[in-house]
């Protein structure tokens, strides 16, 4: 009686594995994409630039700092139209596609790259406008490359929003060292714009919630379940999956820092002194004190 048991256990844990990830008669509810979608417009411009720098495969953070002005100067304005509509997209609604099969990755990884190439334009651009004296057209570049990062990846994969993030952190690293540069109405504008960034990006969740899905419907019955039981492939999913919380932690983290040194500069602008401490910014500047997301606890500040 008891191998019997035993081998009716061990066959009814695969059964009740495959019965979980069966899919079932009824689809799950996907949300309804808009139309217009400004993903549409980045997926039409995806590999439209032009004149691309002779750099090689890597567009790092710093390009625009060590190519020749000339040559920056050219990129940016040869392409200067596809800006513009990179900004009616954003003026849209935007989401990802949701068109979930085993292709989806191959299909949409040029998109991906076009993207990160309409990022950095936008920081070219936005630093074209600095070398030429003009802050605020810098700023709203700037700006502009963070909501890119955040809406071309708005409802995503993981792979999806990884490179998301990859651009909001470009267009990051270029409006921090610009905020003590600012006057008043561009510190406002700049302490604005991240205080929106912040509260408007998708949480994890969502990226986990969209993968158990593609992966439902992409993968074949076998993957599922190993995935499920297979010790080695539940670690290292769960290990890819806490990397890339904790890189979405470490943006918003780096993006609040941001909202601090804005608030901070505005304060100066219109008090005459920096700032001693977060009392100083409180209700006026900052609604609340900004908070590290990796501990939950205030952020670090030297004043």
């Amino acid at each position: 009686m008891g191998p019997l048991v035993l081998w009716l256990a061990g066959l009814g844990v695969p059964l009740l594995l495959m019965l979980a990830w069966w899919p079932s008669g009824k689809p799950k509810s996907r949300p309804v994409l808009p139309n217009p979608n400004g993903y549409d417009s980045f997926v039409k411009l995806a590999g439209q630039l032009q004149g691309i720098p002779a750099i090689g495969p890597c567009w790092t953070n710093a390009l625009w700092r060590v190519i020749p002005i000339a040559d920056l100067r050219s990129f940016v304005t040869t392409n200067s139209g596809f800006l513009e509509l990179v900004r009616e997209g954003l003026r849209l609604p935007c989401h990802a596609p949701t068109d979930y099969d085993e292709g989806y990755q191959t299909r949409y990884e040029h998109v991906l790259g076009g993207c990160k190439r309409l990022g950095h334009c936008l920081v070219g651009e936005g630093y074209l406008a600095e070398l030429d004296g003009k802050p605020a057209d810098a700023l709203q570049s700037y700006l502009d490359c963070q909501r890119l990062g955040q809406e071309s990846s708005r409802g995503a994969l993981i792979f999806d929003r990884s490179v998301g993030l990859v651009i909001e952190h470009l267009g990051l690293t270029y409006v921090l060292p610009l905020i003590p540069t600012l006057d008043a109405v561009n510190a406002r504008k700049c302490l604005e714009g991240l205080l929106t960034l912040d509260k408007t990006h998708d949480a994890p969740a969502v990226n986990f919630a969209n993968e158990d899905e593609w992966i439902s419907k992409a993968f074949p019955l076998g993957q599922r379940i190993a995935l499920q039981i297979h010790p080695m492939m539940r670690k290292d999913n769960r290990d890819w999956r806490d990397k890339f919380a904790t890189k979405v932690g470490l943006l918003q983290a780096s993006r609040r820092l941001a909202i601090i040194e804005a608030a901070a500069r505005l304060f100066e602008l219109e008090k005459g002194r920096r700032p001693a401490s977060y009392t100083d910014l409180l209700p006026a500047y900052l609604r609340t004190v900004p908070l590290d997301p990796a501990t939950g606890k205030e952020i670090a500040h030297p004043f």
